[in-house]
């Protein structure tokens, strides 16, 4: 079993005081319980999601359709492309989305290591100030232009978004303690919020719009910006 004094030892980096919590309660795995790769037969969605929805790890639903976290393992192991400047760029990954892209914490000296995302080809976006601002982040926009298709896949046509929903409600659970009093708050009113829908997607109705919510609270002075990673 991959420990977190292993993955710090590896990237050579101290690990925020939430990320080391949210590790030894067991919720930066999907795989929990669970060796890669899986025996023949048995599938994520059929043999391990069905063993997580009851004490969801972090972001299991609400991180969006194209996100996943990458196992301790998958940490452990990663393999920077070739191309990667990583003399001058310290990234930590420790997620990916279903195009290739790699969310990562990226050691720059700031104060608070921020989060980036780090495209396929040669760039990379400030995304969050920090890890707490960014699980926020990701579970605000999780109630915001909510694709239909993706929900039908995920739930059948019959009340899908309820069921979202309910699955989002249950990852603010499992995240209760960890987030601040402020994040859970708007969190909770969103995932209350009334559903409104469109014809293409859904979305959940909060005290603010989305958009207006990340401007207000989570903007720091490189939000959005990009620059260059690779040799």
């Amino acid at each position: 079993m991959t420990t977190l004094e292993q993955l710090a030892t590896k990237h050579n980096f101290s690990y925020p005081a939430l990320y080391k919590a949210l590790f030894k309660a067991d919720k930066l795995n999907w795989m929990r319980g669970f060796e890669e790769p899986l025996p023949k037969g048995k599938t994520w969605a059929e043999d391990v999601y069905s063993t997580l929805k009851e004490n969801p790890p972090l972001l299991l639903h609400s991180g969006g359709s194209d996100f996943e976290l990458l196992t301790p393992d998958a940490i452990l192991n990663f393999e920077f492309p070739e191309d990667w400047d990583t003399d001058t760029h310290h990234f930590i990954p420790f997620a990916k989305t279903a195009e290739g892209n790699t969310y990562a914490f990226y050691d720059n000296g700031a104060e608070e290591t921020p989060i980036v995302l780090i495209w396929e080809d040669d760039e990379a976006e400030y995304v969050a100030k920090n890890f707490e601002d960014f699980i926020f982040r990701k579970m605000l926009e999780a109630t915001d232009d909510i694709d239909k298709d993706n929900l039908y896949a995920d739930y059948g046509k019959d009340n899908p978004i309820e069921l979202y929903r309910t699955d989002l409600k249950a990852d603010l659970e499992s995240i209760h303690p960890y987030l601040k009093d402020t994040y859970i708050s708007i969190l909770e009113t969103a995932y209350n919020g009334e559903v409104l829908e469109t014809l293409i997607a859904y979305g959940f109705m909060g005290a603010k719009p989305v958009k207006e919510v990340i401007k207000e609270m989570l903007d720091f002075e490189m939000m959005g910006e990009f620059f260059e990673h690779n040799i």
